[in-house]
């Protein structure tokens, strides 16, 4: 399910504050990848940063594509991809506001191991790898915080194939949702309702269900008071529940 090589998986490490600024010097100040680096590098990056935008369902790329910049998505959702070794289409991750991502093969002037298209229109930040790296020749706190961001990165990757290696689909579903309810969750009451829309087909590839179990589970834990999910909106009645499915499945 999992490449580990991927250079955009990330929704869980690269996400900041759900409202970012227009002004690319302040949006590039608010995320970890820049903390602590002198304003005049954060400025020259802004000032060379390009504004991209998308409309739902437009690719922004390939599998296999040159990977010369990273991203910043200001606004809007994108979905994040690989090609099974069946044709099919599976989600490695959703991005929200605030995610970082491709910066991996940037940094090595790879190609891209997944594709990037956008779930809804979005607004991004493109920063070239050349721009990059004469910021961190001034500013050695922006490449301690990329190693700190790889790390992230290689924690979250084996996280993810232990996921696949040794999780049933139920269990992976859990995890996911129990991500969903904390990192895109308000609550409300004793429900956590969780803003971030998803259909089930849109579950079924991020979990590499089909989409007949996926649908089988969801109305079974709905029965059972865990959750709902219609219409794309997911309320979770019952993390705790759905936390111990995530670590030892269902009983």
């Amino acid at each position: 399910m999992i490449r580990p090589q991927s250079d955009v998986l990330l929704c869980e490490v690269a996400h900041v504050t759900p409202s970012l600024p227009k002004s690319p010097e302040i949006m590039l100040s608010a995320l970890d990848i820049f903390k602590g680096v002198g304003t005049a590098t954060i400025a020259e990056v802004g000032r060379q940063a390009q504004v991209r935008r998308l409309d739902s369902a437009e690719l922004l790329f390939n599998v296999g594509d040159p990977a010369d910049a990273m991203y910043v998505l200001s606004e809007g959702r994108m979905r994040v991809w690989t090609v099974a070794a069946s044709g099919a289409e599976v989600t490695l991750n959703v991005l929200t506001d605030g995610s970082v991502f491709g910066e991996i093969g940037m940094l090595d002037a790879s190609t891209r191991t997944a594709g990037a298209s956008a779930m809804s229109p979005v607004q991004l930040l493109s920063i070239r790898r050349r721009t990059f790296f004469d910021a961190l020749d001034r500013d050695p706190r922006l490449a301690r915080n990329v190693i700190d961001l790889l790390c992230q990165r290689l924690r979250w990757v084996s996280a993810r194939m232990e996921d696949a290696s040794l999780r049933q689909a139920p269990q992976r579903l859990a995890r996911i949702i129990g991500h969903l309810a904390r990192d895109h969750g308000t609550t409300a009451g004793k429900v956590i309702e969780v803003g971030l829309k998803l259909t089930q087909g849109e579950l079924a590839q991020w979990t590499a269900m089909s989409r007949e179990s996926l649908n089988k589970t969801i109305a079974r834990w709905t029965d059972d008071g865990l959750l709902s999910h219609a219409r794309g909106k997911l309320s979770v009645f019952q993390l705790e529940r759905i936390d111990e499915i995530a670590e030892f499945g269902e009983a």
